[in-house]
């Protein structure tokens, strides 16, 4: 689960040359604007998977699924800033 969440965090990094603070201050608005997607996704995902099988599903798995879609979101929303739109 290390490898996920370091991966998660670097697709969450928006990167500016020259300007940590800057780098700093938009990966953490990213993260918060983000994560409503996220939690959301999960909970549709969980409870779906938890009414087809009838058991909770552990912390841990709930926290893997958490994290795919998390990197899921975020990489396809860095590559739409990526390729030109001025939302950042």
């Amino acid at each position: 689960m290390g490898i996920t969440t370091l991966v998660y965090v670097i697709v969450s990094i928006r990167y500016y040359p020259d300007n940590i603070l800057k780098t700093l201050t938009k990966s953490i608005i990213q993260v918060v604007s983000v994560a409503p997607i996220t939690v959301g996704g999960t909970i549709i995902i969980v409870s779906l998977l938890q009414h087809s099988l009838g058991a909770k599903l552990p912390w841990d798995r709930i926290l893997r699924i958490f994290l795919t879609i998390g990197i899921i979101v975020e990489f396809l929303y860095g590559l739409y800033n990526y390729v030109g739109v001025k939302g950042i």
